[in-house]
């Protein structure tokens, strides 16, 4: 009988928290922006990442290894390094 009591008790609890959670809306921002479910935004970061590829060496070598690294099959890591030059071409100086 003590168990059966217990249990009610929990249950109760349970059921007394439980109905005062109310879930709240999903929202997220990235680096100060409101959104980035906002159209333009969306397009100015992407020109954003495209022209830091086109001028910065350190970021265009962080972005090739940190998007190719995690392959494993050697042709298809040579083609995903092979595509920054393709689509977007380094036009800055390199300082090694």
């Amino acid at each position: 009988m003590k168990l059966v009591s217990k249990l009610m008790l929990a249950a109760l609890a349970v059921m007394l928290f439980a109905g005062s959670v109310d879930a709240q809306p999903m929202g997220y921002s990235f680096r100060g922006y409101p959104s980035r479910a906002d159209p333009l935004v969306n397009q100015y970061l992407s020109a954003r990442y495209d022209h830091l590829l086109q001028v910065s060496w350190r970021f265009r070598r962080h972005r090739m290894w940190r998007e190719c690294h995690p392959i494993s099959w050697p042709g298809l890591r040579g083609e995903c390094l092979a595509s920054f030059d393709q689509y977007e071409p380094f036009i800055g100086r390199a300082y090694r």
